[in-house]
């Protein structure tokens, strides 16, 4: 401002000067001066600004020399990593998660190592997956990849084009779980694991798939139910000591069955007497752990709860369920079996109930007639005795009238013998 005032002094003198030394000079001289001297001040003008304009663009490369230096710096400790806390500090100023008791930050390479070790171990996932028909016959169903949906971009410019999903193969074997928020207390009401299915056809972001195993009427209805979203991973994602690491409490018991829960809670925690070995630790006095062989030289005892490997136990209870299942129509073609005896058997008792009672009828009458036979042979009995007794009164009688006869029929003395039918009966 000052250096525009000075300016505008110059000029007026200038005009003064002019106006005074017309009185000698020619115009045209006074003319060129007037020229030469504003022509003086525009160069004066312009050199001002331009070491103004210098000086700011100067100011400007060393502020952006200091801040590249500064991104270099930071660029640098992202790619390689860095323990200099004032570069982490900066780092955490910009948004970059660093743990708040973290001595160093990792490289990138050593992340991207770290990602692709946990990508490796984790498998392909396809997220956002759509269910479709679903035929409970054959246990088969339809399934489309949405594509994930792409960054926001500021009003104005153009949306760039949505990832396309990358399909699945044939014959690849996918473990289907529903996207959402569990529950704990009912684990029917939050998203649940759906199955292991063989992927029969794929075409893009549409596929086909089949179940591996035979599907109850259980897993029937609760597949037709699922409206999804879905997610499909490659692998049967693993357990890990890590997983749950950092939660407090409260957090487990609103992730975890109450079942389950204490084991997650006890995890680091200080053994106890009656924990086995397969639930504890133990570390030497040097922080290093021992082995299963070293228990009694621990120093340090901790609680590990005991890692689980879903394929093996979900394929062990597949086995077990197949196998109830087969017992179980065992042991329902045996009833079945039971029951059909149960009613030949029924049936052979009505027959030999009919035939019992008929033989109890037969039995009576056969009772009856014992009972008129042994009557009548009471009566004959004892008409025999009669006969019996009159018979011998008939004998003794008929031996006495022969002892009579007989005594009659002896001659007298000197008389002939009697002739005729008492002498032959004698």
């Amino acid at each position: 401002m000052i250096i525009w005032i000075v300016i505008l002094l110059l000029f007026i003198v200038s005009i003064v000067a002019a106006y005074f030394g017309s009185r000698y000079w020619h115009w045209a001289h006074l003319t060129l001066l007037v020229l030469i001297f504003m022509t003086a001040v525009g160069f004066f003008v312009l050199a001002a600004e331009t070491l103004r304009i210098n000086a700011v663009l100067r100011k400007q490369v060393n502020q952006l020399d200091a801040q590249l230096v500064q991104v270099n710096t930071e660029i640098e400790a992202l790619d390689r990593g860095t323990s200099n806390s004032q570069v982490m500090n900066q780092l955490a100023g910009l948004e970059v998660r660093i743990p708040e008791d973290a001595d160093e930050i990792p490289s990138i390479e050593q992340l991207e190592h770290e990602l692709h070790l946990v990508t490796r171990l984790r498998g392909q996932v396809w997220r956002n997956v759509m269910p479709g028909a679903f035929d409970p016959q054959t246990g088969t169903l339809e399934v489309t990849i949405v594509p994930p949906q792409p960054a926001p971009v500021e009003e104005g410019q153009p949306a760039p084009p949505a990832p396309a999903p990358v399909g699945v193969a044939a014959n690849r074997i996918l473990f289907l779980f529903e996207q959402g928020p569990v529950s704990p207390n009912d684990p029917t009401e939050g998203a649940q694991y759906l199955g292991e299915f063989r992927v029969v056809e794929s075409a893009g972001p549409e596929a086909t798939l089949a179940s591996v195993n035979e599907l109850d009427e259980y897993e029937q209805q609760r597949l037709a139910n699922s409206r999804g979203p879905w997610a499909m991973y490659e692998t049967m994602p693993v357990d890990q000591i890590e997983l749950f690491a950092g939660l407090t409490e409260e957090q487990l018991n609103q992730l975890l069955p109450e079942a389950s829960v204490e084991e997650y809670i006890r995890q680091g925690s200080p053994a106890g007497p009656d924990d086995d070995e397969w639930h504890v630790v133990g570390f030497d006095a040097d922080g290093n752990q021992l082995g299963p062989n070293d228990l009694d030289q621990a120093v340090k005892r901790t609680y590990q709860r005991r890692l689980r490997d879903y394929v093996t136990e979900f394929s062990a209870l597949n086995r077990r369920r197949v196998l109830l299942l087969a017992n179980i129509a065992a042991v329902t073609l045996d009833n079945q079996r039971l029951q059909s005896a149960l009613a030949s058997a029924k049936k052979l008792e009505a027959f030999r109930t009919d035939e019992i009672r008929k033989l109890e009828i037969d039995l009576a009458g056969v009772k009856k007639e014992r009972s008129i036979i042994e009557q009548h042979l009471a009566t004959v009995e004892q008409q025999l005795a009669n006969a019996r007794q009159l018979l011998d009164r008939a004998i003794a009688e008929n031996r006495r009238l022969a002892d009579e006869l007989a005594r009659r029929a002896v001659p007298r003395s000197g008389s002939a013998p009697a002739k005729g039918p008492l002498a032959v009966s004698r």
